[in-house]
This record gives structure tokens, C-alpha cells and sequence, in this order.
């Protein structure tokens, strides 16, 4: 079974990530984070037998990924939904059969959240990974649907009761991840990023 793992993630610009939690720490500690969770990310995933295509937002140093199975695209689409979609799209038309999503602001997330959402496509049509927030930290499909990624207010605390909606509507088969945290804003921060942080200060 070919697998690939979508990875959405953007240049570390400040301003341009974790926009919410700079309004509380600023634009360079917040970067500092984006950079320390956008490398977690690509950690965890080496110990994965799985294609990683980036999905990528601004300018990509590939050399920083010298592996033979990561591939590298830009996003395209007007909002998330569609960057989505199309990046699924993009999977499947390469001959992948399960394909799942994922973003770079879990730090919770572990290897056996992303081996559970394979081994259970093999039997279901759609796999979230519901986050606190109220959206979701992953998605994964066996073919793409694009009326999952249609009129969701995303990064709004009603993305993932929405995207159930229109799954129970369409009578998909889903199956449901642990439920966890996304780092979007100060109070999302454990204290071992809040130390990290304290550190950068002191340097």
C-alpha cells in the first residue's frame, strides 16, 4: 500500500506564523517556536515508512530535508480548505492510496497517532485527529472528497464539528484519533516550551 504524509508548513517568517501567539510573546520568540514544532514535525517523521510531500507556503530550503522519500510543492488555493484539497489531489494523481494530512503545531503528537490513522484507512473512509481548539491536527483519506474542505470558517473552533457534518451527511465511514493539543496561542504552550522560551532571553 503506497502511503505519503502531507506536511503543510511555511517559511518561519515573523508576521507570517503563529500570529496569534506573537500578539503575546512577539514576532521572534514566536518564529522561535514555529521553528522548534516545524522541527519536532520532521523528527518524528523519520522514524515513519511513509513519502512526505511538503506542502510548502513562502521559500524552502530543500537541502535542509536530504532524504529520498520527501517531495516539494507550493500550496495553491484561495483558502486552507482548497490548499487542502488540492494537495490531496496532487497525492492520489501520483498514485498514493492512503494519504493523510497533518500541519506543524502538534507537539503531542506521536508515532503511534500517525501508524493508527493508516492501519485504519484500511477500513475507513476518513481519519481526524480532533484537536482542543476545535479543529484538527490531522486528516486522512483513500481518495480525496472536496466537499470536506467546502464552506468551513477555518481556524474557528466549529472546523471539526463541521467536517463531521458533512462526513455524516455523506455517510462516510470515520474513525477518530485521541484528541490533542494544538499550539496556537500563550495558554496552549507547555512548560517545557514556555522554558525553552525563558531561555532565549537569558542569551
Amino acid at each position: 500500500m503506497k502511503k505519503a504524509i502531507i506536511v503543510f508548513q511555511k517559511f518561519p517568517s515573523p508576521g507570517k506564523v503563529k500570529t496569534r501567539l506573537a500578539a503575546t510573546i512577539g514576532n521572534e520568540k514566536a518564529v522561535f517556536i514555529y521553528t522548534y514544532l516545524l522541527n519536532y514535525t520532521h523528527k518524528l517523521l523519520s522514524s515513519i515508512k511513509a513519502d512526505v510531500l511538503i506542502f510548502h507556503e513562502g521559500p524552502i530550503d530543500t537541502k535542509q530535508y536530504a532524504k529520498d522519500n520527501y517531495s516539494f510543492y507550493p500550496q495553491t488555493g484561495k483558502d486552507l480548505g482548497e490548499k487542502m484539497s488540492q494537495a490531496f489531489d496532487q497525492a492520489f494523481t501520483e498514485g498514493y492510496e492512503h494519504v493523510i494530512i497533518i500541519g506543524t503545531d502538534c507537539i503531542e503528537l506521536r508515532l503511534r497517532h500517525i501508524e493508527e490513522a493508516f492501519a485504519c484507512l484500511a477500513n475507513n473512509d476518513l481519519i481526524l485527529g480532533p484537536a482542543e481548539d476545535g479543529g484538527y491536527y490531522l486528516i486522512g483519506l483513500n481518495k480525496n472528497d472536496g466537499q470536506l474542505f467546502e464552506n468551513i470558517a477555518w481556524s474557528s473552533d466549529s472546523v471539526f464539528a463541521n467536517t463531521i457534518a458533512i462526513a455524516t451527511e455523506k455517510q462516510l465511514k470515520v474513525h477518530l484519533l485521541e484528541c490533542l493539543n494544538d499550539i496556537d496561542e500563550y495558554s496552549d504552550l507547555s512548560d517545557q516550551l514556555i522554558a525553552l522560551i525563558s531561555e532565549t532571553d537569558s542569551k
